[in-house]
């Protein structure tokens, strides 16, 4: 339907839906946030963007942003074990994509936190996530462009003790959101979603997870239209 209809999410609830799967998605639901968002930075290696998706869906982050300065990246299927139908991805490309993310972020009030090992920054257990954060997370072997390094406004460090220099970029990312999210979740901050992005995203979720959503949607739309 072309704009949001929360009596068409009752009605494929009470009619299509079962009341065990409804209350999967209003449990996953309660603990969705984009208070806290994850960006990538130009990633080349498929299996890395699939990973992360699959733990940004699994700590309920509902917003990933991909920046793709040259081919645009996709995902692994097997990997990201179907976490892509659950996320928002939002794919910036091209020579300008960096900025197009940075513009994008600021416009609706996020906070740059850029995380590199050679930072001179806090750790990632000082951070406070007491406005909207969006985690910036570099490409495989340079890291983060300077661009992205730049505009953050504050920069963190995963703590290592042995020779390696970083940690994949997947596990940065786990790390990251395993640190930062319970203290997220236990603080005072609105970080849970509106009920609006509660509804719409129950929706698309439901549409699914029921079989034939198509033609159930334009009986729903004749049955308007003939009242």
């Amino acid at each position: 339907m072309s704009s949001f209809d929360p009596n068409f999410l009752e009605h494929l609830v009470e009619n299509w839906l079962s009341e065990a799967r409804w209350k999967r998605f209003t449990d996953v639901l309660d603990q969705r946030t984009r208070y806290l968002t994850v960006v990538l930075d130009n990633l080349y290696q498929f299996q890395n963007a699939s990973a992360v998706m699959r733990s940004c869906e699994a700590m309920g982050v509902q917003d990933l942003h991909l920046i793709a300065r040259g081919e645009d990246l996709t995902h692994q299927r097997g990997i990201a074990m179907g976490s892509e139908h659950w996320l928002t991805v939002h794919h910036h490309k091209g020579a300008t994509s960096n900025r197009d993310c940075i513009r994008s972020l600021k416009s609706k009030g996020y906070r740059l936190v850029a995380t590199s090992p050679h930072a001179n920054g806090q750790l990632i257990d000082e951070l406070e996530i007491n406005e909207p954060t969006a985690l910036l997370f570099g490409e495989e072997k340079p890291g983060l462009s300077d661009e992205l390094l730049e505009a953050a406004d504050a920069h963190v460090r995963i703590p290592m003790v042995g020779f390696t220099e970083s940690y994949n970029v997947s596990v940065s990312v786990a790390l990251c959101l395993y640190e930062v999210l319970p203290k997220l979740r236990a603080g005072a901050q609105p970080w849970q979603l509106s009920a609006h992005e509660r509804h719409v995203l129950a929706l698309a979720w439901t549409k699914r997870s029921v079989q034939h959503v198509g033609a159930i949607e334009e009986r729903y739309r004749q049955s308007l239209a003939s009242d």
